[in-house]
């Protein structure tokens, strides 16, 4: 029998969490993982992945244009010090640079394959091919020569291959490239590996991935094909009502300071458009925070409402101040006319994303909602109310009230049916031997406080 009751309250704290939802995962209790496969020894940017479309082996690598979000594959045997390629060691001289490659790109579009030999940070040799049009689904052989400009043994050479041309960076449309078998050759005689040239050897990387929100995270993913060493939007074990909470941070990337920023939809430039569907002239925006500023930073809250894409009200705001605890807030909508909407954003950072001033700026976030009743009135330490016991077999007390005392109090069965009704006093029982054993809904509003618990007779 009870485990019958646990698995009754869990369904039921379910549906009373989802029911009271109006902005998408408002209260961040739903999360996925965002799995990644990162190229191992290659510098990878942009749209790069793994393809089973391989000619040898079982992997290959796949580099795409994505013409909407001006994003191209791009992976380098070594990484950019300044505007200078680093390449690995090598110290053999070949005469040739051979693949395979698959590729669909669009008209006018060029891949791009180019290769250098250094010998003390001098370029020695050097090969370069461009590739446009379209294998028509089969691999192509390329052999490419290398043109040495001295007889001395290299001690390096840097790779680089690109779904676009690396000196115009044009977009005329989306494309792709797969490269395969890439390796050095002297006449028939493969010369010396470079690590990972058979593109066979990838990572998972795992992080939080926040339903129904895009966030920083994804934004340079979608960027640079790159996951950030640290992410900057996380899942939390602080939740306010639930067990769980979003965590945002300002971090350095390349000297830049980069805010966690999450907008509700997939993509950033989703913010100041309409991302999800709502139906009720809300009069507030509220929700729970705690904030740890660096340098004078302050965290921005945005929310705007629409009528057929065109905006008719909304918010934005900004908190400087430190706190430690759950803090709440509410501000009101302004409308600029007087229809109802049918669409929402909702936009938020942890610092000022055209004004970041602090590396460590902190902002945690639960329980944010559109509301009619401003409730900072109910702003009030809830986790002091407690009901016992529960499960319960014959009464409940009750203890943490003294902000609550002459609230109403209401408990329904599972249908909605009213049990009992009163008055919230000191050293109150409520007597509910004669009901039988299930779960109860007990529902408590006053001047000072508007929350719902669960409650299982055994």
């Amino acid at each position: 029998m009870k485990k019958l009751f646990g698995l009754l309250l869990a369904l039921l704290v379910g549906f009373f969490a989802n029911a009271q939802q109006n902005i998408p995962n408002g209260n961040f209790e739903d999360w996925g993982v965002h799995k990644t496969d990162v190229l191992d020894t290659w510098v990878v940017s942009g749209t790069v992945n793994p393809s089973t479309d391989a000619y040898s082996g079982t992997k290959s690598i796949r580099l795409e244009n994505k013409a909407s979000a001006k994003t191209r594959g791009f992976v380098t045997s070594g990484p950019f010090v300044g505007n200078r390629l680093l390449g690995v060691p090598y110290d053999e001289q070949p005469l040739s640079i051979r693949f395979r490659a698959k590729y669909d790109l669009a008209l006018g579009d060029q891949a791009q394959m180019a290769c250098l030999f250094s010998y003390k940070g001098n370029t020695i040799a050097y090969a370069g091919l461009t590739i446009e049009g379209s294998s028509n689904d089969t691999f192509s052989y390329f052999s490419v020569p290398i043109t040495w400009t001295v007889s001395t043994n290299p001690d390096s050479v840097a790779l680089a291959l690109s779904s676009l041309n690396l000196e115009t960076q044009e977009f005329n449309g989306d494309g792709y490239i797969i490269f395969d078998d890439l390796h050095f050759a002297t006449i028939s005689t493969r010369n010396k590996a470079i690590p990972n040239g058979d593109f066979e050897n990838w990572t998972t990387k795992k992080r939080d991935d926040l339903t129904s929100w895009y966030t920083t995270d994804d934004y340079i993913f979608e960027l640079t094909g790159l996951e950030f060493p640290n992410p900057l939007v996380v899942q939390s074990n602080k939740g306010r009502s639930g067990t769980k909470g979003v965590e945002l941070t300002t971090q350095d990337l390349n000297n830049d300071l980069i805010p966690g920023m999450i907008v509700v939809g997939d993509a950033f430039r989703d913010f100041e458009k309409p991302t999800f569907a709502m139906n009720n002239r809300w009069k507030y925006f509220e929700g729970y925070y705690q904030y740890k500023p660096v340098n004078g930073d302050s965290a921005f809250f945005a929310a705007f409402l629409f009528k057929s894409g065109i905006p008719i009200g909304g918010v934005q705001f900004t908190i400087d101040q430190t706190t430690t605890s759950y803090t709440y807030f509410s501000k009101e909508i302004a409308y600029y006319t007087s229809v109802a909407p049918d669409s929402a954003v909702v936009f938020i950072t942890s610092s000022n994303p055209d004004d970041s001033r602090g590396e460590g700026s902190w902002l945690l976030l639960d329980d944010i909602q559109f509301s009619d009743n401003n409730s900072s009135v109910f702003d009030v330490n809830l986790n002091k109310l407690t009901v016992y016991p529960n499960p319960f077999q014959n009464e409940i007390h009750f203890s943490g009230i003294d902000q609550m005392i002459g609230a109403d109090f209401t408990i329904v069965d599972v249908l909605g049916k009213p049990v009992t009704e009163g008055i919230l006093t000191r050293n109150l029982t409520v007597d509910l031997t004669d009901q039988l054993p299930g779960v109860y809904i007990l529902h408590i509003s006053g001047k000072h406080v508007k929350t719902t618990k669960i409650l299982v007779k055994e």
